[in-house]
């Protein structure tokens, strides 16, 4: 080491030193801050402290995966350096190894590894430096998009990362294709695991791309696992899952958990153990797969690895449990779709009937929350007697996403308010709490004070439990000759941000009112039919599928064009919104779009990205949402906006204060939200349908105001009050706690 890599080694020592004795703080990522700001090279000098080295990408599982590939590594009789708390970008790996050093310098050669968990857009830092022996892809999900980008970035800097550390092992999960296109494109020698056949689980209701990573035609699925995770093939060029050389066989689940064989080899009579786990979820499955296959290239021996799931206790409270007032309370981390959605199918597989979800939006979170309408709480709504709680500073948009899916939610400030109010029912109930990022840390510190709590205590802390008159019943059909008709464009390619919450809205809304209604979606080679469309939806997608996409809707633009000359009524987000104009460009190519609205979209030097709120003719209050859009989309003159943005430098292109365009019977907008959740349904509503009334007929004006009869005796017994208006909470979800106004648009559709 040099004089300045020792003068950062001594720094952070005194750092530690100080936080430790004096603020009796556990240090965290500071010290290896200090250090880096005096040598930000400290890493290279520090990875010769140890011997070997893994580590552990991807958006779900790091922590978990990391701590277990550890603790099998310290069974074998190893020293091993860990960032177990997770902090896992360069100051945390580096302040891991200064911590550490000491112990490292007087342990034998040959016994000394490295354990690594790493946020993936770090990866692109930590191993040109670190050079580790192996790393492991766990999976790549949409997570925090206003930070991390589309999953099309997160995957060139993970391959940049390895082109840069050409002698690291690349162990991925083939299961993910979008784990298996990073191998594809990189010279590393790679070790493809995964499960080696269908588990029979429900898969998700959204995946994150589904689409061959060579010619971007749509994957075909031999079986799905959850996700886009399977067996996959492309029908058109070929490529494939590859084959699995590390395989997970004969997966069962038990009354305790998961079971299954782990093979370490492609052949039938390779050697297998049995490991038997205490998780009911399916990614659990994957996560201790992906550790022991690490541990066993890291040299451990078979017989560690039960052992080391047996002793194994998950960090910072995560599956963890607890004895509250003589009831079990289990407290679960998810922080995007697919991890809220295997904890969803984790409690419905359980039988789980008593939960809170949390939901906070702070930087760590991600600003946009617009993915929790990717999640499928329509899995647990039919659970009889569930009761279901709302937290966190998104609270109220958790309650409004729950209520879509047919939950009434009370809101609550804390968990003891919802495990109070549940103190009535059976105690053999366990009551589940999922929390994202930064709303987990406090719920754990709050379930730890909790443990000594007697029963009295925590039912003076009870809320009023949601009692269902939130979600309209009984309510009496209009009549109509035929369902309003909405059609989907696309939902497999054009739902990057959520924007599919905005037919669900359209949907509940219409049931809310006994309007009949078909949701038709239209997935990529199907022949587009909007011949008795009512309402079109189509939202945004990453460059790849919306390239796709393009290629699909340019052999039946003239249907479209047809549709929207006609008058009719389309809804287009962001990436829909950009390809009903002339052009946009995805890179430095120009695609050509469908050419039906006056407008174009060019390349920007950055991204768009925060909340908008948008003035408009057609409402006396402000349409809001959040953008995250690298294109600027460019009106012709005589274009229409859909308003003019109130916050400087968002909309269209940030310049011209423009946002969104009105064209007949169309809306373009950049608002994902989604939109129309987030904005009250009779301003989009406003806006004119001229052809409807000839498409729906035969109904009587008497059914017509059935719909508005029953909404006003709603209102008039509604329990939910609109909260106060918070930066976290606007006036577009008043009514979703309390009846709302039929939507004109609906009016005009069906002659009502």
């Amino acid at each position: 080491m040099n004089f300045r890599s020792s003068l950062a080694c001594t720094s952070s020592d005194i750092a530690r030193w100080g936080l430790r004795s004096v603020l009796k703080r556990q240090g965290g990522v500071l010290p290896g801050r200090i250090a880096m700001k005096i040598d930000p090279e400290l890493l290279s000098d520090l990875a010769s402290l140890v011997d070997r080295s893994v580590v552990i990408t991807g958006t779900n599982g790091k922590t978990t995966t990391s701590n277990l590939i550890a603790d099998a590594v310290a069974a074998s009789g190893a020293t091993v350096v860990c960032n177990r708390a997770g902090n896992n970008m360069e100051p945390g790996v580096v302040g891991a190894l200064l911590e550490a050093r000491g112990g490292l310098k007087h342990t034998s050669s040959g016994k000394r590894v490295g354990v690594f968990e790493c946020d993936e857009l770090y990866t692109v830092r930590v191993l040109p430096k670190l050079k580790p022996t192996y790393f492991v892809l766990l999976n790549l999900f949409r997570d925090q998009l206003d930070r991390y980008g589309e999953i099309d970035h997160t995957q060139d800097v993970i391959a940049h990362a390895l082109e840069l550390s050409p002698t690291t092992t690349l162990v991925y999960n083939a299961d993910d294709p979008l784990c298996a296109s990073i191998a594809a494109r990189v010279p590393n020698t790679s070790i493809a695991f995964g499960i080696d056949g269908a588990t029979g689980t429900e898969s998700d209701r959204i995946s994150d791309s589904r689409f061959c990573s060579q010619c971007n035609a749509p994957l075909e699925y031999d079986y799905v696992q959850y996700g886009q995770l399977g067996a996959y093939h492309c029908p058109s060029c070929g490529w494939a899952r590859p084959a699995l050389v590390r395989r997970v066989t004969d997966v069962e689940l038990t009354c305790d958990g998961y079971g299954f064989d782990l093979t370490f080899g492609p052949d039938a009579n390779a050697p297998a153990v049995h490991i038997a786990t205490r998780y009911n979820g399916l990614y659990m499955v994957y996560n201790v797969a992906a550790a022991f296959f690490a541990a066993h290239e890291l040299g451990v021996d078979a017989a560690h690895l039960q052992p080391t799931l047996n002793a194994y206790v998950p960090a910072g409270g995560r599956m963890g449990r607890w004895d509250i007032a003589g009831r079990t309370v289990e407290a679960n981390l998810a922080k995007n779709p697919v991890g809220f959605d295997r904890q969803i199918q984790s409690i419905k597989t359980a039988g789980g009937r008593l939960c809170a979800f949390f939901l906070n939006d702070n930087d760590a979170d991600g600003h946009d929350v617009s993915w929790i309408y990717d999640v499928d709480f329509e899995r647990i709504a039919d659970t009889p007697g569930l009761v279901a709680f709302a937290g966190g500073t998104r609270a109220h948009d958790m309650q409004v996403r729950l209520k879509y899916a047919g939950i009434d939610a009370a809101i609550i400030s804390d968990v003891a308010q919802a495990i109070g109010a549940v103190a009535d029912e059976a105690a053999d109930d366990t009551f589940y709490a999922v929390a994202n990022y930064t709303a987990f840390p406090p719920l754990v510190k709050e379930l730890d004070g909790l443990k000594d709590d007697d029963a009295s205590s925590i039912v003076s802390h009870a809320v009023t439990r949601a009692d269902g008159s939130a979600v309209p019943t009984d309510i009496a059909p209009v009549e109509l000759s035929r369902p309003l008709r909405i059609v989907y464009l696309y939902p497999d390619a054009l739902n990057l941000y959520a924007d599919g919450g905005n037919v669900i809205a359209l949907e509940r809304r219409c049931a809310w009112r006994g309007i009949p209604v078909r949701v038709d979606e239209v997935h990529m080679g199907e022949t587009l039919d909007l011949t008795d469309a009512d309402i079109v939806m189509m939202g945004g997608g990453s460059d790849r599928d919306q390239l796709a996409v393009a290629h699909e809707l340019l052999a039946q633009k003239d249907k479209v064009a047809a549709y929207v000359e006609d008058g009719g009524t389309l809804l287009a987000i962001c990436g829909g919104y950009q390809l009903l104009g002339r052009s946009y460009y995805m890179g430095e190519d120009r695609i050509e779009g469908l050419g039906v609205i006056a407008a174009e979209t060019v390349r920007g030097s950055d991204r768009l990205i925060g909340n908008v709120a948008v003035k408009t003719d057609l409402s006396p209050e402000p349409f809001v949402g959040f953008e995250n859009h690298g294109g600027r989309t460019l009106l012709d003159a005589e274009a229409t906006p859909l308003g003019t943005s109130v916050v400087t430098g968002t909309g269209n292109n940030g310049d011209d204060g423009f946002e969104g365009i009105i064209y007949k019977g169309v809306i373009g907008t950049y608002l994902h939200g989604p939109a129309l959740p987030r904005t009250r349904a009779r301003r989009l509503a406003h806006h004119p349908r001229p052809r409807a009334p000839r498409r729906c007929a035969g109904h009587s004006p008497a059914a017509a105001q059935a719909p508005r009869r029953h909404l006003r005796a709603h209102r008039s017994r509604r329990r939910h009050e609109a909260p106060p208006l918070t930066p976290h909470h606007h006036k577009g979800d008043r009514h979703l706690c309390g009846g709302f106004d039929p939507p004109r648009q609906f009016v005009s559709i069906c002659n009502i």
